[in-house]
C-alpha cells in the first residue's frame, strides 16, 4: 500500500509548530541586577505616583516599571524613568502628571554591568553627584541621561571612555566644573546637551574632533574663552548652542560653511570683531541669534533668495552702516531684529521689512523710514 506524503503546505507548518517549541524562553532576571535595583530604589524617594510601586517579585525582567533586560541573559540594559514621561504610570487616566523624585543616583547603578542606557530625567530633586563609576563600569552604555534634577558636582573626568555612548544629556542640572576634556573621545555621540548648569572653564577646544555629533547645547552656563574655531569643521553639526556664556573673541570665519547647520545660538556673550559674510549667506540656517555682544562692522549684504530665516536676530551689538537691501530678496524672514546697534540711512522698502515693526529697528543712531517713518 502506498504511504501518504504530507503535502508541502503541511510540512511547512509542522517546521513552524517545531520552531515555536524550541525557542527558548527569556532568562529570568539576574540576581546580582536585582540586587543593585534594589539598591537604587532605596536611594530615591517618590511618594505620588508610585513609581517603584510595581519592583517586586524575584523577577526584575517581568513588569518591573522601566527596567528592559537582554532576553539572552537575563541582565538589565535599560533603566529609563522619566518625570514627564505620558505612559499609563505617569499619565493616569490620560491625564499627564509631573512627577517629582528626591534622593541621590546610588553608586549601584554601576552594578548594572551590562546597562545600555540609563535614564533618570525631570525628577526635579534628585541631588548630589553623578556616581564616577558611571564612566567607567558601564562599557556598554550608548544612552546616559540625567536632565532636569538638582544634581551637583562635576561632570565625571573619564566620561571619554564612553566608546558607545550615542546621547550625553545632563541639562538643567547645577553642575560646575569644566567640560571634561575626554569627552572629546566620545566617537559615537550624536547628541550633546549640558545647558543650564553652573559650567565653567573653556568650551574644549578640539570638540571638532566629534564628527557624528549633530546638536551641541552648552548654553546658560558661564563658560569663558573663545569658540573654538574646530566646530566648523563638524560635518553633521545642525544645531549649536553656546547662548548666555561668557564667550570671548570672534565668531570663527569657517562657522558658516557648515552644509547642515540650521540654528544657532549665540546670544548673550562678549563676542567681538564681525559677523562672518558665510554666516548669513547659508541658505540652510533658519535661525541665527547673535544678540547682546559687542559685534561691530556693517551686517554683511549677502542675502539671496535661498535664505530662509525664522528668526534672525543681530540687537544689542555694535555694528554700524546700513540695513541690507539683499535682505529683500529673501524668501522669507520671520522675525527681524537689528535693535540697538549703531545702524543708519534708509529702511528698505518692500518684504520682509513691511510687517516689521519699530521695535526690529529701534535704538539705532540714524534709521529712518518703514516703521520708523520717514527721511527727513
Amino acid at each position: 500500500m502506498a504511504t501518504a506524503k504530507a503535502s508541502p503546505a503541511v510540512l511547512l507548518a509542522l517546521a513552524a509548530a517545531l520552531a515555536v517549541l524550541v525557542v527558548p524562553a527569556a532568562a529570568a532576571c539576574s540576581a546580582a541586577d536585582r540586587d543593585a535595583l534594589l539598591s537604587i530604589r532605596a536611594a530615591l524617594t517618590e511618594a505620588r505616583l508610585g513609581v517603584f510601586s510595581s519592583w517586586a517579585g524575584t523577577d526584575c525582567c517581568a513588569g518591573w516599571y522601566g527596567v528592559a533586560c537582554d532576553p539572552t541573559d537575563g541582565r538589565v540594559a535599560d533603566l529609563s524613568l522619566r518625570g514627564e514621561a505620558e505612559d499609563a504610570v505617569m499619565a493616569p487616566a490620560g491625564r499627564p502628571a509631573s512627577g517629582v523624585m528626591s534622593g541621590y543616583i546610588s553608586d549601584a547603578v554601576c552594578r548594572l554591568g551590562r546597562l545600555s542606557s540609563l535614564v533618570l530625567a525631570d525628577w526635579k530633586q534628585i541631588s548630589g553627584p553623578v556616581p564616577s563609576c558611571v564612566a567607567t563600569d558601564l562599557p556598554y552604555l550608548r544612552i546616559l541621561e540625567l536632565p532636569g534634577n538638582r544634581l551637583t558636582g562635576g561632570i565625571p573626568p573619564f566620561v571619554g571612555a564612553l566608546s558607545r555612548l550615542t546621547v550625553l544629556n545632563l541639562a538643567d542640572n547645577l553642575l560646575s566644573g569644566p567640560i571634561p576634556g575626554s569627552i572629546t573621545s566620545l566617537a559615537s555621540l550624536k547628541h550633546l546637551d549640558l545647558a543650564n548648569n553652573q559650567l565653567t572653564g573653556h568650551v574644549p577646544a578640539d570638540l571638532g574632533k566629534l564628527a557624528m555629533l549633530s546638536r551641541a547645547l552648552l548654553g546658560r552656563n558661564r563658560l569663558s574663552g573663545p569658540i573654538p574655531p574646530s566646530v566648523s569643521s563638524m560635518p553633521r553639526l545642525a544645531d549649536f548652542d553656546l547662548s548666555e556664556n561668557q564667550l570671548t573673541g570672534s565668531i570663527p570665519d569657517g562657522l558658516g560653511s557648515g552644509h547642515v547647520l540650521t540654528s544657532l545660538y549665540l546670544g548673550a556673550n562678549r563676542l567681538s570683531g564681525s559677523i562672518p559674510a558665510s554666516l548669513l549667506r547659508n541658505s540652510g540656517l533658519g535661525i541665527v541669534n547673535l544678540s547682546r555682544n559687542a559685534l561691530e562692522g556693517a551686517v554683511p549684504d549677502v542675502f539671496t533668495p535661498r535664505s530662509y530665516f525664522m528668526l534672525l536676530d543681530l540687537s544689542r551689538n555694535r555694528l554700524s552702516g546700513g540695513v541690507p537691501r539683499s535682505l529683500t530678496s529673501a524668501a522669507y524672514v520671520g522675525h527681524l531684529d537689528l535693535s540697538h546697534n549703531r545702524l543708519c540711512g534708509a529702511i528698505p522698502a518692500g518684504p520682509p521689512f513691511d510687517h516689521l515693526d519699530a521695535d526690529s529697528f529701534g535704538g539705532n543712531t540714524c534709521l529712518c523710514g518703514g516703521p520708523l517713518g520717514k527721511c527727513t
